[in-house]
């Protein structure tokens, strides 16, 4: 995993400086094809208070196939859940790749298969990711959840990542868990 920081300084989730001590990790994923971890920089260092961008967002990390973006301090509380799981959880999104396009939350013209790769890459970016914050908060598999999961628990917006993506590779978040929960004990 090639991680690089980056801190979304114009952001106002950054300027708002709240620390948190994270009892969680929350999946997410962009739903924005083709756009990767470096490029999404550009897209967040902005101000919703100046009203350089019309969202009040921010995760504390954007992965992709080949690296991963961390934006926010682990420390900070991030703008991602879109309730009081902002308050317990680091969060990170995983990119989705080009190929494809969005009607609602339908992923349109995506095929697995030709996507097989990429998932594969970004699955174990995001393990280790995860391998990586469970041993810098004392944390374990089941500590991580994904933005659906936190809505089911009340304490999310609702939202379907990463559940929409992952079932067509065959995957789910316990499968995920089990990954994590795999990777803590052979490092």
């Amino acid at each position: 995993m090639k991680l690089y920081t980056n801190y979304l300084t114009e952001n106002d989730c950054y300027k708002a400086n709240k620390k948190i001590t994270p009892t969680g990790i929350m999946v997410h994923s962009t739903a924005t094809p083709g756009v990767m971890a470096k490029d999404w920089f550009n897209l967040w260092n902005r101000s919703y208070e100046k009203g350089e961008t019309d969202r009040e967002v921010c995760v504390h990390a954007f992965l992709d196939d080949k690296e991963v973006w961390q934006y926010l301090p682990w420390d900070h509380r991030g703008w991602h859940g879109g309730g009081p799981v902002n308050n317990t959880h680091i969060s990170f999104e995983i990119c989705e790749p080009s190929g494809f396009t969005y009607i609602g939350n339908e992923m349109v013209g995506y095929v697995p298969s030709q996507h097989e790769e990429y998932f594969r890459k970004v699955w174990e970016n995001s393990v280790e990711l995860c391998v990586y914050f469970c041993k810098l908060y004392g944390l374990t598999e089941k500590d991580i959840i994904t933005h659906c999961e936190g809505y089911e628990m009340s304490i999310a917006s609702n939202h379907m990542d990463v559940m929409h993506w992952f079932p067509k590779h065959g995957e789910s978040m316990d499968s995920f868990r089990v990954a994590v929960g795999k990777a803590l004990t052979i490092i």
